[in-house]
């Protein structure tokens, strides 16, 4: 696999902060603890994409889709 962001970028770091602060818990509320959007939130998922295009800045975690109750709201 090709990595097209660099670790050291401000773009990979900037992710990694955004991320960090729009993680959620599986066991806590649905919502996004930083933005109150139905969790993973965009953002939390635009992040993980570039951090996924990113070499060993930080392991991306996979985010599990959305459950369908969430979509109607």
């Amino acid at each position: 696999m090709s990595h097209i962001v660099r670790s050291d970028s401000v773009l990979a770091r900037t992710a990694a902060e955004l991320l960090s602060r729009h993680r959620w818990s599986p066991e806590g509320d649905a919502t996004c603890p930083a933005c109150d959007r139905p969790a993973p939130c965009p953002a939390a998922r635009h992040a993980d994409l570039v951090l996924a295009a990113a070499p060993g800045l930080t392991e991306p975690a996979p985010l599990p889709e959305r459950r369908p109750a969430l979509l109607a709201a």
